[in-house]
């Protein structure tokens, strides 16, 4: 798909220099940051998990 579709227009975007840009660019990025966190943390207790299973069907 072409890029230029996502990319807002300057008037819906404002000012890239400006400190509330900024600010809201950083918002995304931090959201960004915790939703991979969290999905990150489900994918290691799923994995832990699983092996936990794994361990206790081997000694029965």
């Amino acid at each position: 798909m072409n890029q230029l579709f996502f990319l807002a227009c300057s008037v819906c975007f404002g000012d890239p220099n400006s400190q509330m840009t900024k600010g809201a660019m950083l918002g995304v990025f931090f959201l960004l940051g915790l939703v991979i966190f969290v999905l990150g943390a489900i994918a290691s207790v799923a994995v832990t998990w699983s092996r936990r299973a794994r361990k206790l069907y081997k000694h029965e």
